[in-house]
């Protein structure tokens, strides 16, 4: 049986990422071999160091990367033999593309004849130039760590941005007692596999679900092929939107508390997305999430994401009360999704059946929008809202006890309110939702 030299685990989501990424190395370099083929629930892999050659790592990234890779794309137009003028000019375009790539081809361009020698430029220059742009373009690894240490040996400190410090300013004050040897960090030549691990997308996602490396390669390529789905059939598609479409649509995605790792090219650090079960299943019970996809204008320079700001409430178990009282504030009619939120908090209270109150408000608007004329309806309903929206809930009350003397109609759900009205809010978002629910959009 062979030995190897080296072993990682899963200690933590950067040991985690390492390993999904070195899986996808060993893969593409042919390595599969037993030191890959773990068994159900093994939650480690072993290697031999030796495995791991720059240059074989380049490959890979070039692989892995080739969308990034301005030198693969001007590869791959140059398949064909004839070239119009704008095929010209795209090839001569990305031949320019980043820095590395115009030092080599700013004196050396394309012009429909000369294709053997841009061919020949770019093999002779291909591990340089798959150096520079994996290390310093945004999305990949200077996204994730410091593109100075890429493909440095172990340091004194992480290399990863967050986690990475600047020894000559930092070292003693980030330690305690400003002892410098007090301080304790971790890295590994291994942690430049972390990129592949992620999604390539604007805002990067990485599911640490490390119980077992299987679980943990099933649930991240699942991941990936649903970014791969929203691109195609959204052009604004993005990872957070396929994350939550793979968590509402597909049991086997993730049913049980997950942590998810993010990364925002914006952002020079990472953050820590801890999903619980309670909150996979109010999301589950949405059904399709592109009900909720709104973009709400505030004005020509402001506009809200309702799915992400939802999606955040159900995730910390808050009430989704100020998204509800600016939709039902809108001359748009947003009665469906305001339903939808209604339910949301209901079922962030532990609530996950219509409670006869809120079956007693609905019939009760209904009826008011039967029984008296449509200028009134729209007058206590505009009351209603500024007064729930001011959180002016006494006025609230009284306006309901006006509005039931006028309609001849028993609210009979308004005893809650005014009992405790906090506690109730549901009833009165249903029953002024119910209210008008013909509008025009």
């Amino acid at each position: 049986m062979e030995t190897y030299d080296t072993k990682l685990e899963c200690i933590d989501w950067r040991y985690s990422a390492a390993i999904l990424g070195l899986l996808k190395y060993f893969r593409f370099t042919n390595e599969v071999y037993d030191k890959i083929d773990f068994n159900i629930g093994r939650d480690f892999i072993e290697y031999n160091q030796s495995d791991i050659t720059n240059d074989r790592f380049l490959a890979f990234a070039e692989y892995e990367c080739r969308e990034d890779m301005f030198h693969k794309i001007v590869e791959n137009e140059l398949y064909v033999n004839e070239f119009s003028d704008d095929m010209i000019k795209f090839i001569n375009k990305n031949l320019t593309g980043n820095k590395v790539m115009k030092d080599i081809f700013e004196n050396n361009k394309f012009d429909g004849t000369n294709k053997e020698y841009i061919l020949s430029l770019i093999d002779e220059n291909r591990e340089n130039i798959i150096f520079e742009t994996f290390k310093n373009k945004d999305n990949l690894y200077n996204n994730f760590s410091n593109k100075n240490l890429f493909l440095k040996d172990s340091q004194k400190h992480c290399r990863l941005i967050g986690y990475n410090v600047d020894v000559g300013r930092k070292s003693r004050s980030i330690s305690y007692n400003f002892n410098e040897k007090s301080f304790v960090s971790t890295d590994m030549k291994e942690f430049d596999f972390i990129p592949f691990a992620f999604t390539n997308t604007y805002e990067a996602f990485f599911i640490n679900n490390n119980a077992n490396i299987e679980i943990l390669e099933k649930v991240n390529s699942d991941l990936s092929m649903m970014v791969r789905d929203e691109r195609s059939d959204n052009s604004e598609g993005n990872a957070r939107t396929a994350l939550f479409r793979g968590i509402i649509t597909s049991a086997e995605f993730i049913n049980y508390d997950v942590e998810v790792i993010v990364k925002n090219r914006n952002t020079n650090y990472y953050e820590s997305l801890f999903i619980r079960k309670k909150a996979i299943d109010i999301l589950r019970s949405l059904g399709e999430i592109k009900s909720i996809s709104i973009s709400y204008k505030v004005n020509d320079n402001y506009y809200i994401n309702i799915q992400k700001e939802v999606i955040d409430c159900i995730l910390n178990e808050l009430y989704v009360d100020d998204i509800i009282e600016l939709l039902l504030k809108s001359n748009k009619n947003y009665s469906y999704v305001i339903n939808k939120l209604i339910n949301i908090n209901q079922k962030i209270k532990g609530v996950w059946i219509m409670t006869s109150g809120m079956k007693g408000a609905y019939a009760c608007a209904k009826k008011v929008v039967k029984n008296i004329e449509s200028n009134k309806i729209k007058s206590y309903r505009q009351k209603l809202i500024s007064a729930i929206v001011a959180k002016d809930y006494d006025r609230v009350n009284d306006i309901l006890l006006q509005l039931s003397s006028y309609s001849g109609i028993s609210f009979n759900f308004a005893y809650d309110l005014f009992e405790d009205f906090e506690s109730n809010k549901d009833l009165a978002y249903t029953f002024i939702n119910a209210l008008e629910e013909n509008k025009e959009d």
